[in-house]
């Protein structure tokens, strides 16, 4: 990602309040779509393809990233708690040592003012329970899911290593995602509601329809063809 967008998520993340003149997450300048998705599933990659698509950016790390700097700290240490929200009450050692307090609080309220910066200018926000965040945005919330089996298989297939390796991490992962939404949001992954379209991938050998269907809906929601918008 260039230098000039960070500056523009930089400088996006600091607008407290929307105004008349600024975009709000209910007119946004371009599509904006949250992705949920279980591993090896294929979200990553319909994210990608759909980005490209709309001509939109694309953001996972960088949101990470974006909240380091905003609560001005080690990457490594937001790391950990976008890893496992629950580490943070077990970091005391760490605020003894630096001084500095990064607790769930703190990290809650700024990857909540960060995906609403981005959610005003645009683009595919993957996982961090963004859905939630934008649950009453101009935004199209969308969960990619895949039985545990088939989405190792998948990910075995593509060199990342033995399925029954891929199983456990399938089920890890997918575990720590759905404890991190209900740790930050107290929503659960599987709560149907939460989304406007869920896709089980498991017999989809090619994600393109997936990318040309979720465009056209993309599109209809930016372009307020919806209700309650």
């Amino acid at each position: 990602m260039s230098h000039n967008i960070l500056s523009v998520i930089a400088a996006m993340a600091e607008v407290a309040t929307v105004t008349h003149d600024e975009p709000s997450t209910r007119h946004p300048k371009k599509p904006v779509i949250t992705i949920s998705r279980d591993y090896g599933s294929g979200g990553d990659v319909i994210a990608q393809r759909l980005s490209q698509r709309l001509t939109i950016p694309l953001y996972d790390e960088v949101v990470l990233k974006e909240i380091a700097t905003r609560l001005q700290d080690d990457p490594a240490i937001v790391k950990m708690l976008d890893e496992g929200f629950g580490r943070a009450k077990d970091m005391w050692l760490y605020r003894l040592f630096s001084g500095n307090d990064v607790g769930p609080d703190a990290y809650r309220d700024t990857l909540v003012k960060v995906v609403m910066s981005l959610g005003r200018m645009g683009g595919v926000l993957l996982g961090r329970g963004a859905h939630v965040i934008l649950q009453e945005a101009c935004a199209l919330r969308v969960r990619i899911i895949g039985t545990p089996e088939v989405c190792a298989k998948r990910m075995a297939q593509s060199g990342h290593g033995t399925y029954d390796q891929e199983l456990a991490k399938t089920r890890e992962v997918d575990h720590m995602r759905g404890k991190f939404v209900w740790d930050v949001f107290n929503s659960r992954l599987s709560d149907a509601s939460q989304f406007d379209i869920i896709i089980n991938t498991d017999r989809m050998a090619d994600f393109e329809d997936v990318v040309e269907m979720l465009e056209g809906m993309a599109k209809a929601i930016h372009a307020g063809r919806v209700l309650a918008l």
